[in-house]
């Protein structure tokens, strides 16, 4: 992932994004290749499903600011999994 473009976050970066701030990760969760995301303390959800494109990932941002993440601790969470 270069830089802070949208275009190219795939889902297993956004689980393991999920991840550093302890969000709850659910791959059994149902059928397919969709990915269930819990916030702990509001059990707010989201999927997040296989294949992922710029507006998709942008709502996935925007998900995270509203359950309370900085675009700084999103955009850190992303780049860290990406050099992995």
């Amino acid at each position: 992932m270069s830089g802070r473009s949208f275009t190219d976050i795939t889902q297993a970066q956004w689980i393991k994004a999920c991840l550093k701030p302890e969000l709850m990760v659910e791959t059994k969760h149902g059928k397919g290749s969709h990915v269930l995301v819990k916030h702990p303390k509001t059990e707010h959800k989201y999927t997040i499903q296989n294949n992922l494109h710029k507006f998709i990932n942008m709502k996935i941002f925007k998900k995270m600011l509203e359950w309370g993440f900085s675009e700084e601790e999103v955009w850190d969470a992303l780049k860290q999994c990406a050099n992995e």
